[in-house]
């Protein structure tokens, strides 16, 4: 049965007992927690699910997500369970990257706190956000940024009927509220002010770009990685900072990711990262697969359980 490790991105909803749960998979993540201290300058090894704190603030959440994703993986790799090929969703991809050797624990947070900085610096003067559109089609809302001539992306196709937009804060709000006009089942604003994938950082190309080339060292994957931009196979560092530069401002395509998975004989799915976000979202795909958010690890199927 071939296996898929997926990685979250920052996490907006916890189990509350991600600490137990590791813990009985023999993961350490304090000590990741402290390594995560040491190389901020920030105080992580007070992490609670429960703590705003972590959940709040856009670079502590990265962060946080991104340290359980690899503490995760490694846990699971401790115990033989391998993936056969791997997506990252959103800022996952920096977890993904790590799991496939391609960079190292410290290069990854490195790279999360120059993409943020990079980010506000390119939006300083603006007030932005994302949001969350469910029950409309894509086309659907295409159609009311273009009659509105609203600045606003589509950052993401999560399904069918389910998308993320990005873009300046008053645009913003003013498709949420126009989508839940035209009939949209729910709309909502993330906790989230940047404006990811969005246009308005592409602009952090070329320095993100330069900044990887100059202080990371980026090797080739181990395991096969699929591109949630445009769902290429990719393993090459060359590739991999094409990805990572393109990452913070392309539209990705989760629902389009997943399929590809699926056709390439993924049956199981393992999410590697706090909460069940990619879980929750699974559930608008069909097909015969089976997704294992930390909470549900075991009832994995075979000895790993």
């Amino acid at each position: 049965m071939k296996t898929a490790f997926i990685f979250p991105a920052f996490v907006t909803e916890y189990f509350g007992n991600e600490l137990a749960l590791l813990n009985e998979l023999s993961a350490d993540l304090p000590k990741y927690l402290a390594k995560a201290s040491e190389l901020t300058g920030d105080n992580y090894e007070n992490f609670s699910p429960n703590n705003p704190e972590f959940i709040e603030h856009e670079l502590r959440s990265q962060i946080i997500s991104y340290t359980i994703g690899c503490c995760l993986s490694d846990a699971l790799a401790f115990k033989k369970l391998l993936p056969d090929i791997m997506a990252g969703y959103s800022m996952g991809l920096y977890a993904a990257l790590y799991t496939g050797k391609a960079i190292q624990f410290e290069e990854g947070i490195r790279l999360i706190e120059q993409a943020y900085l990079l980010a506000q610096k390119a939006t300083k003067d603006l007030k932005t956000g994302m949001g969350s559109v469910i029950g409309l089609t894509v086309d659907e809302i295409q159609l009311i940024i273009n009659e509105h001539h609203l600045k606003i992306d589509i950052a993401n196709i999560n399904s069918r009927h389910a998308h993320l937009i990005s873009g300046p804060l008053e645009d913003l709000k003013q498709l949420l509220f126009l989508a839940e006009e035209t009939g949209a089942l729910h709309v909502t604003r993330l906790l989230v002010e940047t404006p990811y994938h969005s246009q308005l950082l592409a602009d952090t190309q070329e320095a993100f770009g330069q900044y990887i080339n100059e202080n990371i060292s980026v090797r080739n994957v181990q395991y096969p990685l699929i591109s949630s931009i445009d769902q290429r196979l990719f393993f090459s560092a060359d590739e991999i900072t094409k990805e990572l530069t393109n990452n913070l401002f392309k539209r990705l395509n989760w629902q389009a990711t997943f399929e590809i998975l699926l056709s390439k004989g993924v049956q199981q799915f393992i999410e590697c990262g706090a909460g069940k976000s990619l879980y929750n979202i699974s559930r608008f795909v069909p097909g015969d697969f089976k997704v294992y958010p930390m909470n549900r690890l075991k009832i994995l199927p075979g000895s790993f359980a």
